[in-house]
């Protein structure tokens, strides 16, 4: 029971580590199509990040709320 709960928490950071590089690689080749002697492939490069770090907050915390109905209807009703 514990491995499986470490195993999901081990899922989900790798997830949230790799979203967040895909992001950032994904901003600093668009700004480096935009324009490599720029300031544009860094600043595309942290909103990337940003992005990547707000997608995988936000699932997270789904995860959260889905658990806590997971165990709220195991518990069963409550006469």
């Amino acid at each position: 029971m514990k491995f499986n709960s470490l195993a999901k928490t081990y899922a989900l950071a790798t997830q949230g580590i790799l979203t967040m590089v895909v992001m950032l690689g994904l901003g600093y080749f668009i700004g480096y199509l935009i324009d490599k002697d720029s300031a544009w492939p860094a600043i595309l490069a942290v909103v990337g990040v940003l992005c990547g770090l707000f997608t995988f907050v936000t699932y997270l915390l789904y995860l959260i709320k889905e658990e806590e109905k997971r165990k709220k209807n195991d518990q069963g009703p409550k006469d």
